[in-house]
């Protein structure tokens, strides 16, 4: 067990060697079923079991396949369903791995495999066994042509079925960050083989605490709960609905009314939610590695100029974001990596902005004028700061329209990669070599790849976890993306979630950002 002021970095070496968690959980030093601390122990014990969980959610659910995700926070409505081979416990950068299908690993010396022992007796929804074979087909569908998560496991190169509880994964190259990716997203989420050929998007088969009951688009899924899951305590409420509703006045409001038992808040009314603690209201907030920020294009004029993509990144005026647009909540980014977490590099964490810079940049481009169309979420706090960002550009020289599009539809459009720019989400990560495979060596940035980078990324990803050698090598690659920006992170990302009173098990709602919210060990005592 870890003593809990051990920084990231040392913690990752030590959960990355292995975890056996058969009765305790070694990284974490929670129960094994992945986050069953004595709050979540509280809860099972207190919650009403015959009651609704009502939760309410800016964005909404594009797809329910974990190897086919849309947007990355398709994961929200993913996790009821599914079980992974690992989860995350804990929150912000105190965040753990833990388990869930698997029920310890261990990485080989030579980092070219990894040796996983399976939960024995879970079965799918639909009845079938969950086994070593369904392991290595539900990695096999993950690395498929039609998989939008292949790039995250592209390190696996084949799995070997040891017996029914005991899987290797064999690696073309070491990957020291691969349980962080299984655990992280949806990639490491299991799938009934039998239901390969059938539309998963919308009628999921997995291992989770809950089945699907209803899904609408931009609406209500709701979710009812599964009797037999190995984790009896898993799903607290006999239904769980996870309602879309993109105004956030609305969120709140339906919270004080009942109408919703918990809602995440958006700026301002994540700060003045805050009060309502002392009403007895739960305030669950957590700052995560992902940024709020600029994605640029590079395949685009004028984006296809790294002057410009540097000149964007001076043109925001990031303390004055935090401060006057999102109250504080949202601390600025200088960097690509947020404060707490791998590859942040104090010597970097300095104040940008430079107007004058950025119009010379813009004009030594010959970009004076050029026409960019920037994608809008419609969401709080993303509107607003869409707006911020077209008067920075407009400031340097550039004619900025905006293309306002919903959170649910938006991130898609993005991946198309045939917009200029998106005042969106930055998908940062714990282990620093899933932000840049994921964020800015994937779809997720449309343009070419920077060859510098990609090498220095490589370079990383086989470095030895907890390392001096790992942590200069990600502040050197930080350092490089301030220089040579891909996207302009702005601020920090807040989660703020506010639950009634009758909430039990609030605190585990968030792990880190939006996309990992989870209603597992959560539920309440009466209406």
């Amino acid at each position: 067990m870890k003593p809990p002021s051990r920084s990231l970095p040392a913690r990752l070496a030590s959960c990355l060697v292995a975890f056996l968690l058969l009765g305790t959980t070694a990284c974490s030093g929670t129960s094994g079923t992945g986050g069953a601390d004595a709050a979540a122990v509280d809860a099972a014990k207190a919650a009403d079991r015959a009651a609704e969980f009502r939760f309410a959610i800016n964005i909404g659910m594009n797809s329910l396949d974990p190897h086919r995700p849309v947007n990355p926070s398709d994961s929200i409505w993913m996790r009821p369903v599914y079980d992974g081979l690992l989860t995350l416990a804990g929150r912000g950068d105190k965040v753990e791995l833990a388990p869930q299908l698997a029920t310890s690993y261990e990485i080989a010396p030579d980092g070219l495999s990894i040796d996983f022992v399976l939960r024995d007796g879970v079965t799918f929804a639909g009845g079938a066994p969950f086994d070593a074979e369904a392991v290595a087909a539900n990695i096999e569908r993950a690395m498929g042509p039609d998989s939008t998560v292949a790039g995250q496991i592209d390190a696996i190169e084949r799995v070997e079925v040891v017996d029914p509880t005991h899987v290797v994964f064999h690696l073309s190259h070491p990957d020291p960050g691969l349980p962080w990716t299984l655990a992280d997203g949806t990639a490491g989420m299991m799938v009934d083989p039998a239901a390969f050929g059938t539309d998963l998007k919308s009628e999921p088969a997995g291992t989770g605490p809950y089945t699907l009951v209803s899904a609408a688009k931009d609406a209500d899924v709701v979710y009812r709960r599964r009797d037999g899951h190995w984790d009896p305590d898993a799903a607290l409420a006999a239904e769980l609905t996870i309602t879309t509703i993109p105004d956030a006045n609305a969120r709140f409001n339906g919270v004080r009314s009942g109408r919703y038992d918990a809602a995440n808040m958006s700026p301002p009314l994540n700060s003045v939610s805050e009060p309502l603690a002392g009403q007895g209201y739960h305030w669950e907030q957590e700052l995560s590695p992902i940024s709020l920020g600029v994605l640029l294009n590079g395949a685009i004029a004028p984006f296809d100029d790294v002057r410009v993509r540097r000149a964007v990144y001076l043109a925001v005026d990031r303390a004055k974001i935090s401060e006057q647009v999102l109250r504080g909540l949202n601390p600025p980014s200088y960097q690509t990596f947020n404060e707490g977490y791998l590859g942040f590099d104090p010597k970097l964490d300095k104040n940008p902005y430079d107007l004058e810079r950025a119009r010379a940049l813009v004009r030594e481009a010959g970009a004076e004028g050029a026409a960019v169309t920037v994608l809008q979420v419609t969401t709080s706090p993303h509107d607003t700061l869409a707006q911020v960002v077209q008067q920075a550009l407009t400031d340097i020289g550039l004619k900025v329209e905006l293309s306002p599009k919903s959170g649910t539809e938006s991130h898609a459009i993005w991946r198309e990669g045939r917009s200029q720019a998106y005042v969106g989400t930055m998908l940062h990560y714990a282990e620093p070599s899933q932000t840049l495979t994921r964020t800015y060596l994937s779809k997720e940035n449309p343009g070419p790849a920077d060859p510098a980078l990609e090498k220095m990324a490589r370079d990383a990803r086989a470095l030895p976890v907890g390392g001096p050698e790992r942590e200069k090598a990600y502040r050197e690659i930080g350092a490089y993306l301030i220089e040579n920006p891909v996207h302009v992170p702005i601020v920090q990302f807040s989660t703020v979630v506010l639950a009634r009173p009758n909430v039990v098990g609030s605190a585990d709602i968030v792990v880190q950002d939006l996309g990992k919210l989870d209603f597992r060990r959560v539920g309440v005592t009466g209406r």
